[in-house]
């Protein structure tokens, strides 16, 4: 599988800093899949995102992008092929409409007004929010706030999307809203980056996981190789099975032939033909 990043032995420090935010981080980050990156607060899951955007140079080691190394010649250049979503909307709302605000991204590439504004609307009607063009983006809910910064990188045209916890704050309506911007993004041939704590979203959405920890990975792989294979990661990363798996880890027996249900749907699935053959046996 081609990566689109590749994280070499990556170390960074902040100024007067004397630990390593950054502690000589090694993966790759598949090209067109849904990744994830997981670990507890202070882990380094920001620090990631900002080499992967450019705003930050590694102290030592290398970042690779879509086979080529970031240099500082072509670093400020990643602007234009890597999107951010930060968790807070406010961190990255500026304009008095939100109309103003989608374009502003696109402006700031060197796009005509007209060709900004073209992209604002188009951003706005997919992401079906062309009815709050006109208002003030600081008087919406979170959640709307949320959509407006995720169609500002939209209207950039982005190869990846990166989502810093796109959960946070959000209520279950809102959270299934911005899961289905994400896979829509997908369907648009992005590839879409999450750093997330919410692990049902995890087993739900991803296709890959990196685990990290004090700055460093602890773990590249599946879903269920990490929730059905390599739980002890989790626990050393002080993060919590998904809810489905609470469930079933205690109730599922090694001699069962089928696969430990991770999703929902699977879970589903399972009690259904439980039920049924309880069912078949009254």
């Amino acid at each position: 599988m081609e990566p689109v990043f590749v994280f070499n032995q990556v170390r960074y420090h902040y100024n007067n800093d004397r630990a390593a935010a950054l502690n000589g981080m090694d993966f790759e980050i598949p090209l067109g899949q849904k990744t994830a990156i997981v670990g507890p607060n202070g882990a380094g899951k920001s620090t990631l995102i900002f080499h992967m955007n450019g705003l930050y140079a590694c102290t030592s080691g290398e970042v690779w992008f879509k086979g080529e190394p970031v240099s500082k010649a072509n670093r400020s250049g990643l602007v234009r092929h890597v999107g951010v979503v930060f968790q807070d909307p406010d961190d990255q709302i500026i304009s008095m409409t939100v109309r103003d605000d989608i374009a502003f991204g696109p402006a700031q590439l060197g796009l005509s007004a007209a060709e900004a504004f073209r992209r604002a609307d188009e951003s706005m009607e997919l992401l079906h929010i062309s009815h709050l063009a006109e208002r003030n983006p600081h008087e919406l809910s979170f959640g709307q706030k949320k959509q407006v910064a995720i169609a500002g990188v939209l209207a950039m045209d982005p190869d990846v999307v990166i989502l810093d916890e796109p959960m946070a704050f959000l209520d279950p309506a809102g959270q299934k809203r911005v899961q289905d911007i994400m896979n829509l993004l997908m369907d648009r041939g992005k590839t879409v980056i999450v750093a997330t704590h919410h692990m049902q979203l995890v087993a739900e959405w991803a296709d890959h996981v990196i685990v990290v920890k004090e700055g460093l990975c602890l773990g590249s792989l599946t879903p269920r190789e990490l929730f059905c294979e390599r739980p002890y990661l989790l626990k050393e990363a002080n993060l919590d099975l998904p809810p489905v798996l609470q469930l079933f880890s205690g109730l599922w027996g090694e001699e069962r032939a089928e696969p430990m249900p991770v999703t929902m749907e699977e879970a589903r699935a399972v009690l259904s033909r439980l039920l049924t053959n309880k069912e078949d046996t009254l």
